[in-house]
């Protein structure tokens, strides 16, 4: 009876932090997940993610011929403990974010982010009050290609 008890008061406690913080679940902080793997949400493989700014993710592929991308936080969308998924697709990626050094910050961050939070994945994306800190994690994570 007694253990019962307890689940019942972790569970209560667990709910509250999610209310309070204004969360749909668990996160992770960003400069946790360095070094892990990055894809994006049609399933395609764009590197390992080596650093992380304020405001971008620094993913690289390859050994000897390196691709670079610098892709804001926002396009980010869960962390499933192995993979860091995005909210939009290869072809998008590479068309808009495939740079050799971070872009410079400032107002067009901004102004991007807004642009973006209009588009039909923009509007599907979980943006907490401190979304450039962390990214939320989901176990089992089904991207648009699991969908089909």
């Amino acid at each position: 009876m007694s253990l019962i008890i307890k689940i019942q008061c972790f569970s209560l406690s667990l709910y509250r932090m999610t209310t309070n913080s204004n969360k749909a679940g668990p996160t992770a902080l960003w400069k946790t997940i360095k070094g892990r793997d990055v894809k994006t949400n049609d399933g395609k493989d764009l590197g390992k993610i080596k650093d992380i700014s304020e405001n971008y993710i620094h993913v690289e592929k390859g050994t000897i011929h390196k691709e670079s991308f610098w892709i804001p936080k926002y396009i980010g969308d869960a962390f499933d403990g192995k993979t860091l998924w995005l909210l939009i697709d290869e072809e998008e990626i590479r068309g808009k974010y495939q740079y050799g050094k971070e872009p410079p910050a400032g107002d067009q961050y901004a102004k991007d982010f807004e642009s973006f939070k209009k588009t039909p994945y923009g509007q599907i994306g979980n943006y907490g009050a401190d979304f450039d800190e962390s990214i939320r994690v989901i176990e089992n994570y089904k991207n648009i290609r699991d969908l089909k």
